[in-house]
């Protein structure tokens, strides 16, 4: 899915465009033809291009716009509870549009950011895969052309990776009873 080409000022002033004509289509109808439904486009621009709590407010005025059409137009309604009712109809509907749209955008973008971060960070990891042909004396390795080599180089060569040198501490523990014996036995020997 590509990225959204407007900005969010953009989409919200499209998504007002959008109500306002959506409204004048609806008034000149008549009530013969039923318009309500068109007023979800501007609260799906509106979700996609500039936000939920944009297309929150949008839901909001595209509720209040088509209740204002149907009272300009002459909708008598039998009783106030019925005009209320089908505000908060409308009002709901609208609004569960946005919320839905607005999460599924947020979701969407939250995706591509992973998946970036995730590309980069592979980009950045250099995998070694299978079995390691290593000396178990001298610790080379042999390489795919059989020759063999410093560990260092070999991975070196194929990754990221650089190496410094120091000493572990059970190493040096062990280098200096070598000089010790080494030592002791020179001074025995004359």
């Amino acid at each position: 899915m590509a990225e959204p080409s407007l900005s969010p000022k953009v989409g919200v002033s499209a998504s007002l465009v959008a109500t306002l004509l959506v409204a004048w289509v609806d008034y000149i109808t008549g009530l013969e033809l039923e318009f309500s439904a068109f007023y979800i486009l501007p609260v799906l621009l509106a979700a996609w291009f500039a936000g939920r709590r944009w297309a929150v407010a949008l839901a909001l005025a595209n509720t209040i716009a088509w209740s204002a059409v149907d009272q300009l137009a002459g909708h008598v309604h039998l009783s106030t509870f019925y005009a209320v009712w089908e505000f908060m109809d409308h009002a709901l509907v609208y609004l569960l549009v946005a919320a839905m749209v607005g999460g599924l955008r947020t979701g969407i973008t939250r995706q591509r950011t992973l998946n970036l971060e995730l590309s980069r960070a592979l980009e950045e990891v250099g995998e070694l895969k299978g079995l390691l042909p290593v000396c178990a004396w001298c610790h080379k390795i042999r390489d795919d052309q059989g020759y063999w080599g410093q560990l260092e180089t070999y991975i070196e060569a194929r990754t990221k990776a650089s190496f410094t040198h120091g000493i572990c501490p059970d190493c040096q523990a062990w280098m200096m009873a070598e000089k010790v014996g080494a030592a002791g036995e020179e001074t025995d020997g004359r």
